[in-house]
């Protein structure tokens, strides 16, 4: 049998970096370091199952995950901004007990438990998710170990994320961060082992190899099919692999300089890239065959034909009122967006305007006649409309044409007119015809239905679309019986817009026959890609809108320091309230320890022999190894949100500060190690680095855990607090009630 070690596509000949430390033996003892383990695991799951019970209501974001939960067991389609990992996790454990998803978690506050009867498994949901948060704390034990750190400072690392106030809160509601971080902290985990078994055993290409590098690849998967902040982890691994690539690029040797360095390449790229996208793409893969209902009021602005590849549900056809839209009919048309409706401004030949709200107005002027665009006698009245078929919009009221028509009479340019049959010239003719486009080409075709079909109003000739500005779009809202310009939209790249969006809202005295005889969808199968890319754009999209402000929305600047917080759930009566806040003591300590590292990396930068006098080999090996990764992880998880537009809060802040605990036990092991290598025998140096290490933690961990005590009463929501009390917690931002 040909030994492994003799073929040169097995075997790393060069160092990597950090080989040497990665090498080491472990300081402490296997034993110590399992105690040590078990003893933060269980002080980490303590405080997350303490009265994980309170309150007995919908806190917070858990009225959004807690219904998608009951949605997939009841089969209906929902929308959502995220990937269906962490849903489909809270899912199986209402499956798993039963649960038939009958409450809907309406609202913030609403109870869980109804005349002694409880609605709904809160309290397995959150113990779930508890535990589930409670596994970060040994993984981040573990990533610090399989470093070769010290025992006790394993346990310092993971005590920084088991004490801290804003993890806890974070992992004892139904939210899906308890996860995600899960994911993340696995990856970070996972490449930590595959990159020390390459460097240390200079093995490639083995079994144990390509275990921990697929490892590596169904973690990242986990990651970003929870969130899409997993995107972010891919940064943080795709750093790491790009310099090892590079590493491996200069310095493997004779034919591994070619065929292996390829190899090398190609391997993270399906194990890496690939792999992980296939199981992405399988979680969604089991959302659609899960989802087979719909309930209308979350498809309505996915395409009529992902629609058609849903079951509808019976109830909701009647009760929204939808009808195939035929020519001659008289329907409302209101705009999507903003729910206001088209209407003509009475008998002028001016602007349109808008109406609020069909109640006080006077209706007449806002119901249309949908006619073709060629009138010929023995043109069918029952011919159903589709989308993208040219039509002719007529006021009722009126007899008057919508018309596009820019420069004319009082020479208002881009606005939408009324155009008398005595000024209907053929020169005019053709800027009566509109096209009602569909949002997306896949829809080409599609029969129209009230109350359901959403299009753009589409002018050929003036080459524009009908909408609503929107500046004036609150405005209008807010009051309902204010008349407001309808706009050409001239603007091709602005066609997506959702302001351009219009629908049908009813049909006007439509005759019995088809009142007893609603539109009835018919069942259309629509490909796995194609329902999949259509529903991620839409995803993106419906994220980049999430812009309107917040009471609790802060700044990413104010992240790291714990300035402001986010009011998770408050009650009046028992002057109860929960808020999301960090350890603040510990954040700040981080943040301390990373501006350090940054002073220590541009001191050797600058002054690189001054600096080799000052830290030590190991000490220099650590700097630009583990606490390069770790600061680069922390960049990529915290420095993105300063480029989105959508609201922004605290808890997006939290992958990145679990990181900062990895970061910030590594640094201060390596500064208290970095003491005179020639002092003493070994075993004498690691006492005395382990005696230096522990007083010094300690230390540091009494004003931190007195830190979690003092702000444990807001982020458990009890006991509850004097208004004195509640005040001297005011620090910075925080904005507290009952004060």
């Amino acid at each position: 049998m040909k030994n492994d070690d003799d073929d040169d596509n097995t075997v790393i000949e060069a160092e990597l970096t950090s080989s040497k430390l990665l090498s080491k033996e472990k300081p402490d003892s296997e034993r110590t370091y399992t105690c040590y383990s078990v003893l933060v695991t269980l002080i980490g799951l303590a405080v997350r199952l303490v009265k994980i019970s309170f309150p007995k209501a919908v806190v917070f974001d858990e009225v959004h995950f807690g219904k998608f939960a009951s949605l997939y067991l009841e089969r209906k389609f929902f929308f959502d901004l995220h990937p269906p990992l962490a849903r489909l996790f809270f899912a199986l454990i209402g499956f798993l007990v039963n649960y038939d998803g009958s409450f809907k978690f309406d609202y913030v506050g609403q109870d869980y438990i109804e005349n002694d009867q409880i609605l709904a498994p809160f309290l397995i949901y959150r113990v779930s998710n508890a535990l589930v948060g409670t596994l970060i704390v040994p993984l981040i034990f573990n990533c610090l170990k399989e470093l070769n750190c010290y025992a006790i400072t394993c346990l310092f690392g993971s005590l920084l994320f088991a004490l801290d106030n804003a993890q806890i809160c974070q992992t004892r509601y139904i939210f899906l961060d308890s996860l995600l971080q899960l994911s993340i902290i696995a990856t970070i985990y996972c490449y930590i082992r595959f990159y020390k078994y390459e460097v240390v055993t200079k093995r490639v290409f083995d079994y144990e190899w390509y275990k921990r590098l697929i490892l590596v690849g169904v973690s990242l998967s986990c990651a970003i099919s929870c969130k899409y902040v997993g995107v972010m982890t891919y940064a943080t691994v795709g750093i790491a692999v790009v310099f090892n690539i590079f590493q491996l690029f200069g310095k493997l040797k004779g034919k591994q300089h070619s065929s292996v360095f390829v190899k090398h390449f190609v391997e993270r790229l399906n194990y890496l890239v690939m792999l992980p996208f296939l199981i992405y793409l399988f979680w969604f893969f089991v959302h659609f065959q899960i989802l087979k209902y719909d309930d209308n009021s979350e498809s309505e602005f996915l395409s009529e034909t992902f629609q058609d590849s849903l079951i509808p549900n019976e109830s909701f056809i009647t009760r929204y009122d939808q009808y195939q839209v035929r020519y001659y009919d008289n329907i409302t048309i209101r705009h999507d967006f903003s729910d206001i409706f088209l209407c003509s401004d009475g008998y002028s030949e001016q602007t349109l305007s808008l109406f609020g709200s069909l109640g006080d107005n006077d209706t007449s002027v806002c119901v249309w006649q949908i006619l073709p665009d060629i009138q010929e006698d023995d043109f069918d009245s029952d011919t159903v409309l589709s989308l993208n078929e040219n039509v002719r919009l007529k006021n009722v009221e009126t007899g008057k044409f919508l018309a596009s028509v820019s420069n004319i009479e009082e020479g208002i340019e881009n606005r939408f007119h009324m155009l008398g049959p005595h000024k209907m010239t053929s020169d005019l003719y053709e800027n009566t015809l509109f096209a009602l486009l569909p949002l997306r080409e896949v829809d080409l075709g599609h029969v129209v239905s009230s109350n359901k079909t959403v299009f753009k109003i589409f002018n050929f000739m003036e080459e524009s679309t009908m909408f609503i500005d929107g500046d004036l779009n609150n405005s209008t809202k807010q009051n309902a019986t204010q008349r407001q310009p309808i706009y050409a939209n001239k603007d091709m790249t602005k066609l997506d817009f959702a302001y351009n969006d219009w629908k049908i809202d009813e049909i006007v005295g439509i005759d019995n026959q088809r009142e007893i005889e609603p539109f009835e969808r018919e069942y259309q199968s629509y490909n796995f890609f194609s329902k999949w890319s259509e529903l991620q754009k839409a995803m993106f999209m419906y994220n980049n809108d999430l812009s309107a402000d917040h009471a609790f929305a802060s700044d990413p600047s104010s992240w790291p320091l714990s300035l402001k917080g986010v009011l998770y759930w408050t009650k009046a009566e028992n002057r109860n309230q929960i808020y999301l806040i960090g350890n603040i003591l510990a954040w700040w300590f981080e943040v301390f320890s990373t501006l350090l590292y940054v002073i220590l990396v541009i001191l050797w930068l600058v002054l690189p022999k001054y600096t080799k006098k000052l830290i030590n080999y190991d000490t220099r090996e650590v700097i630009r190894g583990p606490l390069a990764f770790f600061i680069v992880g922390w960049a990529c998880h915290y420095l993105p949100f300063y480029c989105m537009q959508r609201q922004k809060f605290l808890h997006h802040y939290l992958p990145a500060q679990m990181i900062t605990c990895l970061f910030t036990a590594v640094f201060w092991e390596s500064i208290i190690s970095n003491i005179d290598e020639n002092k003493g025998s070994n075993n004498t140096k690691t006492k005395l680095i382990r005696k230096k290490l522990t007083s010094y933690y300690m230390f540091i961990l009494i004003p931190i855990i007195s830190c979690f005590i003092f702000y444990a009463p807001i982020i458990y929501g009890w006991p509850i607090l004097e208004p004195e009390q509640i005040r001297q917690r005011e620090w910075f931002d925080i904005e507290l009630y009952f004060k």
